[in-house]
């Protein structure tokens, strides 16, 4: 017996001395100085944000919401003059346009014109459309305007329409930092109508839902 146990022994001083080690799996629970290996247990995520922000718990790649697609000159002339809470000319119905153009049994015809321009009015980071317009009432008299359509998830909504007088053509609009220009032609109020002796920039800007006058400057004109 004793020649059989003393082998033993020697063995594991030699398997000290050499720096090996003997691991012994008896199911018991590592030790302070055991060393474990990684699991493969799923590991949860913790979501965006403490909850305060409705931005929380939003993926960083999420896609960004689509965005209105502008107006366009010509989809306004399929649209309507007027609307439930707005009338047009008082008119007590929306007036429908076909190719920007409407005529009624008095005689009267309206038509859109040329001038015309895209860009947001409201604020609200969708383009809308600001688009010179002309009333004949059958006589000498043509009447011009600009009217603002709002732009509704893409959709032209009546906003009001701003008159600038008899025999005043609109020569240019542009949009710009939420305002309308709108170049045209006038004359002093003790000139003859035939008298376009002005070229006024008229500026517009949407306060409390009307397109208001905001300021203009005039030069001369021949």
């Amino acid at each position: 017996m004793r020649r059989t146990l003393l082998p033993l022994a020697a063995l594991a001083l030699v398997l000290v001395a050499g720096g090996c080690t003997i691991e012994i799996n008896d199911g018991a629970a590592p030790g302070p100085g055991d060393t474990t290996t990684p699991t493969d247990s799923p590991v949860t995520e913790e979501p965006f944000g403490d909850g305060s922000s409705e931005n929380d718990n939003v993926s960083p790649t999420a896609a960004p919401p689509a965005k209105v697609p502008a107006l366009t000159c010509d989809q306004v002339a399929e649209s309507e003059l007027g609307s439930k809470k707005v009338r047009y000319n008082d008119y007590p119905d929306p007036i429908p346009l076909t190719e920007g153009r409407w005529a009624g049994e008095d005689g009267v015809v309206v038509a859109l014109q040329p001038p015309c321009a895209i860009g947001d009015m409201t604020g609200d980071g969708a383009a809308d459309a600001v688009r010179a317009i002309m009333l004949d009432g059958g006589g000498t008299g043509k009447f011009w305007g600009i009217v603002l359509w709002r732009n509704v998830k893409g959709t032209p909504a009546y906003v009001g329409t701003v008159d600038l007088g008899d025999r005043t053509p609109v020569e240019k609009v542009t949009i710009g930092a939420g305002q309308a220009q709108v170049v045209y032609l006038t004359r002093p109020d003790d000139a003859s109508m035939v008298e376009l002796v002005i070229e006024r920039t008229a500026t517009y800007r949407l306060i409390d839902g009307k397109l208001e006058e905001i300021g203009y400057v005039d030069k001369p004109h021949s």
